[in-house]
């Protein structure tokens, strides 16, 4: 979030000035755990006798060489049978471990949302924009090796302990940051919070194997809609807190808020879970040959069965990170979108993303993964357009529209803004965007080293990410602003041909990984 660096002390709820100004932008970092899973399921589904639904045959596309995996198992010509919405619900929900993993995760997702403010609130405390950049670009370096590291500890310890320890971390990180304002104790915080990254691959793999691959759009779906759904109740109470403590008073609340029921997600998962015996064995070698080499073989699956995947990723990151950077410095400074404003968009963004993950999900299971894709990434242009013309036409409504809002509910206005509409629309994508990425992971890829290729594909996603900011600097500093989006959309159309001619893996090596490990 952008914010004029000559304010020494923070007013939230006055709207800034809506001329146009350039200012430092401390990267905005938060944590965002990802659900996922994979295994076939081991028990096949009793269907009782009063279930008398009809089913629905569909025939895989067999001509289309884009439509990646959407049956594992599926072979030429032969003709699968897909359950309706509620058997596969009951399919999902039939192992206890998933209601488990569910109940727990939404308390994790719905409270990262307030570090979506860790910025704000830095600066309220007094830290300089220098420090913020530097304390966050060494988090990510932290996230990014932990990452790497924590694929192949995924596939070599208990995931369930990964689970819980995951879990645990994330709790102290939100408790220190809601009890102390030292930095030194905030920077010990923010370590835990990217430290986490070392335990998250295993931890998501941990639920990815189980999930019955015939449905796991669904059923990854609904780990991101569950927490995105609290997370609108953590940021309404945030809302309430504000006007009542005060900006500082009323985040360290949450956080304080959100490490007390983390504790308790923790000693769920340890109590409840049953545990995952670890799927691969190091057979005599010493612990970093192993690491490097299952690594480097991890890297070789993606390589060699999803290169069109990587090239998307690496784009992608770097196209969302320059959206990012833009965005925040236009809401702010340019059309004068206060923090009211900006908690409403978020909001909206929540609001919209819950039933497209989940309508997202059921249809990457049941029409495959490459319609969806470009479906989706269809709106990303649009986005960054939208972007582009924003300073010619800040508000897409009449003024007395936004004045009649803001009278109603300070910050409501913002709905009425061209940006709103694109970050919005972007935000949604973003997370439908990633569903997809997951299910094609988790329905195409070898199960035994699904920690190790998670790992690899977040290590290539936050490397491709990471730069964005940078150059969004030199774009903003150095050029006129409107070209920061005018290379989005040029990335964007770039990806969008790449998913439609050249699709996102390869068929043939799927097959064949598959084969091997059968």
């Amino acid at each position: 979030m952008c914010l004029n660096s000559q304010t020494k002390n923070l007013r939230l709820f006055e709207r800034p000035i809506s001329r146009p100004r350039m200012t430092r932008y401390g990267d905005r970092w938060a944590c965002e755990l990802m659900r996922s899973g994979e295994r076939n399921m081991t028990e096949t589904v009793q269907q009782g006798d009063e279930r008398k639904e009809n089913k629905v045959v569909e025939k895989a596309d067999q001509d289309d060489p884009n439509l990646l995996g959407e049956k594992a198992d599926s072979n030429e010509g032969v003709e699968v049978e897909a359950l309706g919405l509620r058997d596969s619900l009951r399919a999902i929900f039939s192992w206890r471990n998933y209601s488990v993993y569910l109940a727990t995760s939404w308390v994790i997702t719905s409270f990262l949302y307030m570090g979506l403010f860790l910025n704000l609130y830095f600066l309220e405390l007094g830290w300089e924009y220098v420090m913020i950049g530097a304390v966050f670009s060494l988090m990510n370096f932290i996230a990014i090796m932990g990452r790497f590291m924590g694929g192949y500890l995924g596939d070599v310890v208990n995931r369930k302990h990964l689970s819980v320890v995951a879990t645990l971390v994330l709790a102290f990180y939100n408790l220190i940051l809601g009890l102390s304002t030292v930095f030194t104790l905030i920077f010990i915080a923010l370590f835990l919070g990217a430290l986490v990254e070392v335990f998250k691959s295993g931890s998501s793999a941990y639920i990815m194997e189980n999930i019955p691959k015939e449905h796991s759009g669904l059923g990854i779906s609904l780990f991101s809609a569950s927490g995105r759904t609290f997370g609108v109740v953590t940021l309404a109470a945030l809302v309430i807190l504000v006007p009542i403590l005060g900006f500082g008073s009323a985040l360290r609340t949450m956080f304080f808020i959100g490490g007390v029921f983390l504790v308790i997600a923790a000693i769920a998962r340890a109590v409840l879970l049953d545990g995952s015996p670890p799927k691969n064995t190091r057979e005599g070698k010493s612990v970093f040959r192993s690491f490097i080499e299952d690594n480097r073989r991890a890297a070789g699956i993606l390589i060699r069965a999803a290169p069109g995947l990587l090239a998307v990723v690496i784009v992608d990151g770097l196209s969302d990170s320059l959206f990012r950077f833009g965005s925040n410095i236009y809401i702010y400074e340019v059309i004068g979108i206060g923090f009211e404003g900006i908690v409403i968009i978020t909001l909206s963004t929540t609001l919209l993303s819950v039933p497209m993950l989940l309508g997202m999900g059921r249809m990457t299971d049941r029409r495959g993964v490459t319609r969806a894709a470009l479906l989706v990434y269809s709106a990303m242009p649009v986005c960054a357009a939208l972007m582009f013309i924003s300073p010619v036409v800040p508000y897409w409504a009449p003024s007395a529209w936004v004045a009649s809002a803001e009278s109603l509910v300070v910050g409501l206005g913002a709905v009425f803004s061209t940006p709103f509409i694109a970050v919005v629309i972007k935000s949604a994508n973003d997370a439908v965007w990633y569903l997809i990425l997951f299910t094609i992971i988790q329905k195409n890829l070898p199960k035994k080293d699904t920690s190790k290729i998670l790992s690899t594909f977040w290590f290539v996603t936050y490397l491709s990410t990471s730069v964005g900011p940078y150059l969004g600097g030199l774009i903003f500093q150095f050029s006129v602003p409107q070209y920061l989006f005018a290379a989005v959309l040029a990335l964007n159309i770039i990806i969008m041909v790449a998913i439609y001619s050249k699709g996102l893996v390869n068929k043939a090596t799927m097959s064949d990984l598959n084969s091997s490990e059968e």
